[in-house]
């Protein structure tokens, strides 16, 4: 959702000129080093069996406190940045992996090379040592491996796919590649972030079609996945959610970003309830009964959260505006660690916890999911027998292992 693309505004095109700046101060051999060498980045971690996942004083996770569709798939996002900062992935433990991901331009281009033929950070990474190194290891574990194909502008994704020459070029680029890398399948992320009068559904859906039966024709086991927002479930404007239903093989919700970093009030990303109104899981996923086959949701969950500065330590208290930023699993964890005067709460309404903090005068909430929500929510995907779950992103929890001893339990629980 909102996440990814300010994340790609802003971490990204961050590290981007990093990677420019160490270029200038680097030899070639040096650079392509840093790029393609893993230091045993994929080395299997074993975890004790016996031992329950301690989150807090009051709260202790074993595999026997889970209940698990056998039949549920787990998916993990791994964005290109998280490979660059060499994040541990444990394929055995994943259905799919999906990369993200490759740009795609209106005219149905893939975004591989900028104008001056350099290439872009999404394509190095996809073509780097680490990364074939996880292909290999999740072939072994048949771990799918997907890519996602992205667009967050709203004009460039309209002239795309009412273009029917730009169309059939978008899907001949995007099999190419499937078949070219051996990959096992295609998420979509076409973001639309505001409703329009162009008939964009029309043409999503016609996009989507042609690119399904393309794929299945050259590999009737070719997976297609599509990525919906939380607001786009609701509104319908650009996505004909019963029509996705039937061409695709998985809907991915990202069920998250209920609050953003421009959000005028704190509160949860991904609460399971809320008071009034406000959107959240249980309305989300309540809205596509008798749409779709709920076997086909996956419900994908942050490992992240927002901190804001607020006027005062209340829950839903006003943020400062333009004080949002992203709070990782592992920034939360570090920060824990660090500070004694945090104050640390749990809202059963949202199933998610709170922080809050005083840093030099300034007030400081965090809303954001550890281990105790996520299995909150994960068993709440189960409760509505939806097709899977997942998490964005991978590498979000640094070296935590937590959240991966909490996927083990997941899908070791029979």
């Amino acid at each position: 959702m909102l996440h990814r693309f300010q994340h790609e505004k802003g971490w990204l095109f961050q590290f981007r000129k990093e990677i420019l700046r160490y270029t200038f101060l680097s030899i070639t051999a040096v650079l392509f080093a840093v790029i393609f060498f893993t230091a045993n980045s994929y080395s299997k971690e074993i975890f004790d069996e016996k031992t329950p996942i301690v989150i807090s004083d009051d709260f202790s996770l074993s595999s026997t406190d889970l209940e698990n569709d056998t039949d549920q798939i787990f998916v993990g996002f791994l964005p290109s940045w998280s490979i660059a900062q060499k994040a541990q992935v444990h394929p055995e433990y994943l259905d799919q992996i999906i990369y993200f991901g490759l740009g795609i331009s209106d005219s149905g281009e893939l975004m591989k090379f900028n104008k001056d033929n350099i290439a872009l950070v999404e394509w190095t990474y996809f073509l780097s040592d680490s990364f074939s190194e996880l292909k290999a290891e999740a072939k072994k574990t048949d771990t799918k491996i997907l890519i996602a194909i992205k667009n967050f502008d709203n004009e460039s994704i309209d002239t795309l796919i009412s273009s029917e020459s730009n169309r059939k070029r978008a899907i001949y680029n995007i099999t190419t590649l499937v078949n070219e890398y051996q990959l096992d399948g295609v998420n979509i992320d076409f973001e639309y972030f505001t409703r329009s009068d162009f008939p964009t559904m029309k043409y999503y859906n016609l996009f989507l079609t042609d690119l399904s039966l393309e794929l299945k024709k050259q590999n009737p086991h070719a997976i297609l996945s599509v990525d919906i927002n939380a607001s786009a479930v609701y509104q319908d404007n650009a996505y004909d959610i019963v029509k996705i239903g039937d061409v695709v093989d998985h809907i991915i919700v990202m069920g998250y970003d209920y609050h953003v970093p421009s959000s005028s009030y704190a509160g949860p990303v991904s609460p399971i309830n809320a008071d009034g109104d406000e959107p959240n899981l249980t309305k989300t996923i309540e809205s596509l009964k008798g749409r779709i086959d709920p076997k086909k949701v996956i419900l994908v969950l942050p490992l992240y959260g927002y901190e804001w500065q607020t006027y005062t330590k209340d829950e839903g208290s006003r943020v400062i505006p333009q004080t949002g930023a992203l709070a990782s699993y592992k920034r939360v964890r570090e920060l824990i660690a660090a500070r004694e005067d945090l104050s640390i709460s749990y809202d059963k309404l949202s199933q998610s916890p709170r922080i809050v903090y005083t840093q030099n005068g300034l007030i400081k909430q965090i809303y954001y999911d550890d281990e105790k929500s996520l299995a909150t929510k994960f068993q709440f995907i189960s409760e509505h027998e939806l097709g899977g779950m997942g998490l964005w992103a991978l590498g979000y929890e640094g070296n935590y292992i937590e959240p991966w001893k909490l996927i083990k339990d997941i899908r070791t629980t029979k």
